[in-house]
């Protein structure tokens, strides 16, 4: 099925959705959530998840998905955690950051060790299990639309079936394979839990591609807030943690409850994206892979300033513990969005001047 094309106010939708989910993921990573309602662990990943379903391509082929895949997620994936193991064994040497060494004893244990360990043991680039998990379900649900594509040629039917396979994948992630982690602790299950969740969330956003940008607005905000308001009443608004498969409502209300929070960013981009273009929230959009990936080593950063201010005993740093007054919160959060940024556009900056400088 071909999909619809994306008008420059929806590119512009898209980007500050990004925008805000991505701060979200910042904030949710910080002590000091100020939301009560809108809480970033509700719908933050499913979010992502769902982007990349909405900008699914099926006109590629599945080799040069496939291979798109391995050049986009999973060298990069590869590159930043060799990058930051290296970056925290230097920052170890000099300051009493709790580290732990990413060399296993052989390549082959160092390889599996995040993947068992859900890119937490020990690693401040624990949002690898995202991206690593995102990689699978892209090529998953790549395969499915095209297989459906193939053999269902009624538009309704199609996207019927699509959507049965989300809703499929998502009972299955929540309510089958999270129950088997939880019980035995073996990691493979907590991975095939997050590819299907994920996966759910994938084909959920490969769904609404035709129609989520009609929905979004003032209206659909409106009505998104009111129904996680009464689920916040009724104690029914829980986080979804896709990392270590832990969905304590089960899969109907954690669906419901992440796409609501869903359709309330779309509806605030969209409101947003109405009335001005701003650049520096588009900029945000368009770097929140780095952010995702960098905001952690600034939380360590600003700690290390701090403790040099005599604020906070860097003993106490880690991935996700890091000095916090009621006065630091929009400075981590801030700065933890545009360090990223900044670390992101000298890294650019110099591999482009790399080959003037050779010559």
């Amino acid at each position: 099925m071909s999909s619809p094309k994306i008008s420059n106010t929806d590119s512009l939708v898209l980007d500050y959705v990004k925008a805000l989910g991505i701060i979200a993921v910042v904030i949710g990573h910080y002590p000091g959530d100020p939301f009560t309602f809108l809480k970033p662990y509700v719908y933050h990943m499913p979010l992502f998840f769902f982007l990349g379903g909405l900008l699914l391509n099926t006109r590629r082929s599945v080799a040069s998905h496939a291979l798109g895949i391995v050049k986009k997620h999973l060298f990069y994936i590869a590159a930043v955690y060799v990058l930051i193991a290296l970056v925290f064994a230097i920052l170890h040497q000099l300051y009493p950051i709790a580290y732990t060494s990413m060399w296993r004893g052989s390549l082959l244990d160092s390889v599996l060790y995040p993947i068992e360990q859900s890119f937490h043991g020990g690693s401040y680039f624990f949002v690898g299990w995202f991206l690593f998990a995102y990689a699978i379900a892209s090529l998953l649900c790549f395969l499915v639309v095209l297989l459906l594509d193939k053999t269902i040629r009624h538009t309704s039917v199609h996207y019927s079936l699509v959507l049965s396979a989300a809703l499929l994948m998502g009972l299955l992630g929540m309510d089958v394979i999270a129950p088997l982690y939880q019980a035995n602790k073996i990691f493979y299950y907590n991975l095939l839990s997050q590819v299907l969740v994920g996966s759910s969330f994938f084909l959920l956003g490969y769904c609404a591609k035709g129609f989520i940008f009609k929905l979004a607005g003032l209206y659909s905000f409106v009505g998104s807030f009111v129904f996680l308001y009464l689920m916040q009443q009724y104690d029914a608004l829980q986080p979804l943690v896709i990392a270590w498969s832990k969905y304590s409502l089960g899969f109907a209300r954690q669906t419901l409850t992440a796409l609501a929070g869903i359709v309330a960013i779309f509806s605030i981009a969209k409101i947003l994206a109405h009335y001005q273009n701003m650049a520096a929230l588009k900029k945000i959009g368009q770097h929140s892979k780095p952010i995702m990936s960098y905001h952690i080593l600034a939380f360590v950063l600003l700690d290390i300033v701090f403790s040099w201010l005599g604020l906070w005993d860097l003993h106490h740093t880690k991935a996700l513990n890091h000095y916090y007054s009621p006065f630091t919160w929009p400075i981590y959060i801030g700065l933890g969005v545009a360090i990223p940024m900044l670390l992101h556009n000298l890294f650019t900056r110099a591999k482009r001047n790399l080959p003037a400088l050779a010559t």
